[in-house]
């Protein structure tokens, strides 16, 4: 076929424009410092990259939850410290009351101490970080502009010597048997909360193990009576006898405990409920395990070195007998306090495995989207040589015309 210079022309044209799109892709990606600029130039690596990226995002929320959380747990560790603090200071208070040489006079002042010690501990109780309740699970403190004082709303509050907690009287349960506290009703409904408890009441037995109860309201009547928790005289006022309502009722507020997602499908709870702080198990002097209100027990210290209505105080034989249960209340909190180191050093390996994590997931995304700049480098400057020795090879083939052949 007849090659013309028309056919010369388009052929170097077609080819110089084929040179210059190889020499813009390169360039390109050595600004950008990607592999590719749009869909089409690597789908297969855009999609490995994109996964990469919802990866990293998700592990970056997942790491601010974890760094929160941690926080969290600092702050419940010192409170739980606190508090416990406060039942060392009373054990030691008490003691020294114990002695001999102790007069009326330097028991009612190791009162006033332990008073001042047991208000510390509501306080702690009510004890907030950020918006929110460190021991109140979800509460949060409230408006002040609402008119409750610039406090807020608190949850634990100490009604006629009593302690609640958003208005429930946590006294009534001081003394019960220690099974229908140790019982994990965590997620349970209220009706298999109620037959769970039923079952452990119908189970109780004496020491030639025949049941104590055949109904549970035999049970209930039997503590109130016992506790001297009797209906209200006046209509209306809240019925402080326990009953099944009232044990579904702090079980389930004993299990709102703040909870954070720190991982997929992982959720810990970041803190304690103040229930599970202030109610503990104990034995009484019979020997047999019950459950101990921690406020109670340090209002039976006070009015034991203080004296009740102008009595005056305990000797120390009677003084002695309430170490026990300060000494249980005191073991119990440290038991709580391990549970929240053993979260922290969690928290500790989850903040470890997602760092390698965003390690590896970083260098997925780097190897689907980062150009190798030496590569690159090198490619640019042969596709400009070869660039070069087209438009020289050009210049000569179109240079001569056929005015040039006629001479």
């Amino acid at each position: 076929m007849r090659v013309t210079n028309s056919m010369l022309v388009s052929n170097l044209m077609r080819n110089l424009n084929s040179n210059l799109y190889r020499m813009d892709k390169l360039q390109n990606q050595m600004a950008t410092g990607r592999k590719f600029a749009s869909i089409s130039d690597d789908p297969s690596s855009l999609i490995y990259s994109q996964a990469a990226r919802n990866k990293l995002a998700r592990l970056e929320h997942y790491q601010r939850t974890v760094e929160t959380a941690q926080d969290w747990l600092r702050q419940a560790e010192v409170g739980i410290m606190e508090l416990q603090g406060v039942l060392v200071n009373t054990y030691e208070a008490l003691v020294d009351a114990t002695n001999d040489g102790k007069t009326d006079s330097d028991k009612q002042n190791i009162a006033q101490v332990v008073g001042q010690m047991r208000e510390h501990f509501v306080d702690t109780l009510n004890a907030t970080f950020g918006d929110k309740y460190v021991f109140s699970g979800y509460n949060t403190p409230g408006d002040p502009a609402d008119g409750f004082g610039k406090e807020g709303i608190k949850t634990f509050t100490v009604v006629d010597g009593k302690l609640h907690f958003n208005g429930f009287d946590l006294s009534i349960f001081d003394g019960m048997p220690a099974e229908l506290l140790a019982v994990n009703l965590d997620g349970s409904t209220p009706a298999n909360a109620a037959l769970s408890l039923e079952n452990i009441i119908l189970g109780l037995k004496d020491s030639a193990g025949v049941p104590l109860y055949a109904t549970t309201n035999d049970f209930f009547q039997e503590y109130n009576d016992a506790r001297g928790l009797l209906a209200p005289a006046v209509p209306g006022d809240p019925d402080p006898r326990l009953n099944m309502d009232k044990l579904v009722m702090m079980h389930s507020l004993k299990n709102d405990v703040l909870t954070f997602d720190v991982g997929p499908g992982v959720s810990m709870p970041v803190t304690m409920n103040g229930i599970d702080l202030v109610l503990f198990t104990s034995v009484d002097e019979e020997g047999n395990a019950i459950v101990r209100n921690a406020y109670n027990v340090l209002t039976d210290v006070v009015n034991g070195t203080n004296g009740v209505d102008g009595t005056p105080p305990l000797g120390a034989a009677e003084l002695t007998k309430m170490i026990k249960p300060l000494q249980d209340g005191q073991n119990h909190l440290l038991t709580r306090n391990s549970e929240i180191g053993g979260r922290v050093r969690r928290m500790e390996l989850f903040e470890a495995r997602y760092e390698q994590d965003a390690i590896n997931y970083k260098r997925m995304r780097s190897d689907a989207e980062d150009a190798d700049m030496a590569e690159v480098i090198t490619n640019i400057k042969m596709a400009e040589a070869v660039y070069q020795a087209a438009l020289s090879a050009g210049a000569r083939i179109i240079q001569p015309t056929l005015m040039d052949f006629l001479r």
